[in-house]
């Protein structure tokens, strides 16, 4: 990689590294994991940063996706991790907004992983169904039965939250 590359390369991690980072949080829950797949998806683009991609950051959300696919292959064989909200922070909007961040992390790990990956692109990122099957390289016919099975087990999972909030209020 070339000095002007790799100046190339600095720039645009600098613009877009947080929001591929909150996209890998989505995918993978385990925050630390989230930090190891991205930068493994961003070594993955230096190889191929030569080339001029023409989107640079498709590539790594491409490579995200391949990557949070792989792990939820292997999750049967590796424990993960379960993250507790930090209690201890001042301010209860600050302590719901971790609260309710912390309860869909849950609900989404709870997900098989292309369910998963299918719901953050399509609800959370807000891609079309076309720019949702060409990332996962499927047919739109699939992203519509993973999105639909998905959203079917994240309604199912909030249902008792929903039900208390509504027993609270009366």
């Amino acid at each position: 990689m070339t000095p002007s590359e790799e100046q190339d390369f600095t720039e645009f991690v600098r613009a877009h590294g947080d929001r591929l980072l909150r996209f890998a949080r989505l995918l993978v829950p385990d925050a630390a994991e989230a930090e190891d797949v991205l930068q493994t998806a961003l070594l993955r683009l230096t190889k191929h940063w030569s080339r001029q991609l023409e989107s640079p950051e498709a590539y790594v959300r491409a490579a995200l996706v391949n990557l949070a696919k792989d792990r939820g292959r292997r999750s049967h064989l590796v424990p993960v991790p379960t993250e507790a909200a930090d209690r201890s922070t001042a301010g209860s909007d600050h302590a719901e907004a971790i609260a309710a961040r912390a309860h869909l992390d849950q609900i989404l790990a709870a997900l098989p992983p292309r369910q998963r990956v299918t719901v953050v692109l399509r609800v959370i990122d807000g891609l079309s169904e076309a720019e949702t099957a060409a990332v996962m390289r499927c047919s739109p016919g699939t992203v519509k039965s993973n999105l639909a099975r998905g959203l079917d087990k994240v309604r199912a999972a909030l249902e008792p939250t929903l039900t208390s909030a509504e027993e609270t209020a009366r």
